[in-house]
């Protein structure tokens, strides 16, 4: 009864506090739909300009293959002066180089080389505008040549792609999800974190030390209120996910909120770690968002974890939002159950219960 009194009492100063709400609204409803509706890794209206060294029907039909949604050919180049300028003022960023006698070789079934000169101060982007011209430019020596293969002695591979779980290849549910699980990630650093140190700097962490309450009721009644709080965000977030991209829940959506649920545990036992360190609440915050970083870099989201040095394989063990996001893709988008992924399930307790642990006795250690 004395940590379902201290639970509603944090769940009632958390709906009191206006701003921390509208944070927790954005972050879980509006962040992952905006995330996923607005940004792209696809070229979109690339700028480009060409210079047509060769000046045939073959040259000229290549550059309209560059064409929208694509590409935005915004320059023809006539002298290669003007090359550098375009791409020094942002006026495009690649210049396509057709050479001389780039329609013969195509009618002689030859190489055609194209020369793509690119602005690589964002590289991510420049490499992906160079496969884009790279795929036209090999359909159109196919589309030339009738389609017909001419090295048909040489043995063909075959190869067809067949992709599960996402045929349609719907970006939207990727970006959305990993927001959202991110979004559960913060928060669960954040909040109970904020919340412990908010008590030290009003001094009524003394007041609930006197009383009968038990320290670990103390750290636990700052870490189910997140819980509560994540678990109907992160429903109400999927809904409306659901509803604006028909994002598919193949598995049990309880099995899916329990590992939420885990998850908010495991990193907010972080959080709780963080409070016995820091003194005030903007150290505590700065402290939250430093450990957020190796927390995501080390998930696998960015880099699988296969591919990571031997150390930093180990060091993903510790991070609860590797666990989390292998649960969450897997329940929703594969239906795969318990039985499947029960070692992740043992690892969010296991890292849960050894920070819930480590935050408990720092904190005897402080006030006890």
């Amino acid at each position: 009864m004395r940590l379902l009194a201290l639970v509603g009492k944090e769940l009632r100063t958390f709906l009191r506090d206006r701003a921390l709400v509208v944070v927790v609204a954005f972050m879980f409803l509006w962040d992952p739909y905006q995330w996923a509706s607005q940004f792209t890794f696809a070229i979109n209206h690339y700028p480009i300009a060409a210079y047509d060294l060769d000046r045939s029907p073959e040259s000229r039909a290549f550059l309209e293959e560059l064409r929208a949604p694509y590409f935005s050919l915004r320059r023809l180049v006539t002298k290669d002066q003007e090359i550098a300028p375009l791409l020094t003022h942002d006026a495009a960023s690649a210049v396509v180089v057709i050479p001389e006698g780039f329609g013969r070789r195509i009618l002689q079934g030859r190489a055609a080389p194209v020369q793509v000169i690119s602005d690589g101060t964002y590289t991510p982007t420049s490499q992906l505008a160079g496969a884009y011209i790279a795929q036209i430019a090999h359909d159109f020596a196919e589309t030339q040549a009738g389609g017909a293969s001419r090295h048909t002695a040489l043995p063909i591979v075959d190869a067809r792609l067949r992709v599960r779980y996402n045929p349609s290849l719907v970006e939207e549910w990727y970006r959305s999800l990993d927001e959202l699980f991110m979004a559960a990630v913060i928060i669960a650093l954040l909040l109970p974190a904020a919340f412990m140190v908010r008590e030290k700097e009003q001094g009524t962490i003394e007041q609930l030390l006197v009383s009968p309450v038990r320290p670990w009721e103390i750290m636990a009644s700052k870490l189910v209120p997140m819980v509560v709080v994540a678990l109907a965000a992160t429903a109400a977030g999927l809904g409306i996910l659901a509803a604006a991209f028909q994002l598919p829940v193949r598995g049990s959506l309880v099995l899916f909120l329990v590992a939420t649920a885990l998850a908010v545990f495991a990193t907010g036992g972080y959080g709780l770690v963080i409070a016995t360190v820091a003194r005030t609440l903007p150290t505590a915050l700065l402290l939250a968002f430093m450990l957020h970083i190796p927390i995501h870099l080390l998930s696998g989201n960015i880099t699988p974890v296969e591919a990571m040095p031997a150390w930093q394989y180990y060091a993903t063990l510790l991070s609860p939002q590797r666990y989390y996001l292998n649960i969450g893709y897997s329940i929703l988008l594969k239906g795969t159950g318990l039985a499947m992924l029960w070692p992740d399930f043992l690892g969010l307790v296991l890292v849960g219960t050894g920070t819930f642990a480590v935050g408990a006795w720092r904190f005897l250690r402080q006030f006890g």
